[in-house]
């Protein structure tokens, strides 16, 4: 007779921070890598000298014009400031809830989880993730409780790309003989504040930043990052361009979303492990620029109250070893 799965929490997360960890060393190279990238910074430079010596050499007051870039960029950073300040009153309206928009659904879907003949397949509710992590590694903090988990998070750089991502981790095992066929959903909310920064240059200057929710289903544990494995849905995002003629720029956008991703037909084989990440990622790319992503001040933050699925088939019942 098979066994019924034996799950150690303990060994799936080493095993999950792990493979974190391997895909921190070998992040997705959506732009040129280090070397090109020392070769364009060296052009960027060379190109803003000739740009600054052609200026000076045709009369341009340079300092006059950095002084009138300077008094714009201070303007853009205070309605970027007031910007936030807003987003911070609005969050507040919300404090220790959920956003509206998945509020009322988790709400039944709690409720509901106590009634197993309502819903027409086997219906599990995972309402508490046995890890939350971030990658590259946050001082974060964070929850995990019933209905109720949550994670709070500031991330500023000047790095010319990558991704910084937040993640809560669920899992399953499976105790069926056969392969199961799941449909899965989760709920997200998340209030926060993105701003993009890209000061005077004489040359065109750019810094982008955008926030996405994810949620991946994975056999054992997640592997390497693969955008079909995902269920992606932009959030929000916000861009800053700096040129000669206009100066700098600042540029923010509130976080102000509650949402639902699902993943169907996802097949499980007989006493295997499945685990489900949900993610929201920061992707961010700048030339001299820089950007913030702030889930934490007042009442910022993000939460994933639950992962639930369903049987769409039904396997061979369990079998219970003496």
């Amino acid at each position: 007779m098979a066994k019924i799965t034996k799950v150690s929490e303990t060994d799936l997360k080493k095993r999950i921070l792990a493979v974190e960890a391997d895909r921190l060393k070998n992040p997705l190279k959506l732009r040129p890598d280090r070397a090109a990238r020392s070769k364009l910074e060296k052009s960027h430079a060379a190109a803003g000298k000739i740009m600054g010596r052609w200026m000076t050499g045709a009369g341009f007051d340079i300092d006059k014009l950095r002084n009138t870039h300077e008094a714009r960029e201070a303007e853009l950073k205070r309605l970027v400031e007031a910007h936030k300040r807003d987003a911070l009153r609005q969050a507040a309206k919300l404090r220790n809830k959920l956003h509206p928009g998945v509020a009322g659904q988790v709400k039944a879907f709690s409720n509901l989880a106590k009634k197993r003949d309502f819903f027409p397949h086997p219906t599990f509710t995972l309402d508490t993730p046995f890890l939350i992590w971030s990658n590259p590694q946050l001082d974060l903090d964070s929850q995990a409780a019933p209905f109720d988990s949550w994670a709070r998070f500031k991330y500023t750089t000047s790095q010319y790309q990558g991704t910084q991502k937040v993640s809560f981790y669920f899992y399953w095992a499976s105790p069926f003989n056969d392969f199961a066929v799941i449909n899965a959903t989760t709920f997200m909310s998340a209030l926060g504040h993105l701003k993009a920064h890209a000061p005077w240059t004489f040359v065109v200057n750019t810094s982008k930043v955008d926030a996405y929710a994810r949620f991946g289903l994975w056999l054992g544990v997640p592997r390497e990052v693969n955008p079909v494995g995902y269920e992606e849905q932009w959030l929000a995002g916000t861009r800053a361009l700096g040129s000669t003629t206009t100066g700098g720029d600042t540029n923010s956008t509130s976080v102000s979303e509650g949402l639902q991703l699902s993943k169907t037909m996802f097949a499980v084989p007989p006493h295997t492990v499945v685990v489900f990440e949900v993610a929201l990622a920061v992707g961010f790319e700048n030339d001299d620029g820089d950007i913030e992503a702030d889930f934490q001040s007042g009442s910022f933050r993000i939460a994933c109250p639950l992962v639930v699925f369903s049987l769409l088939n039904s396997p061979p019942g369990i079998v219970i070893s003496p």
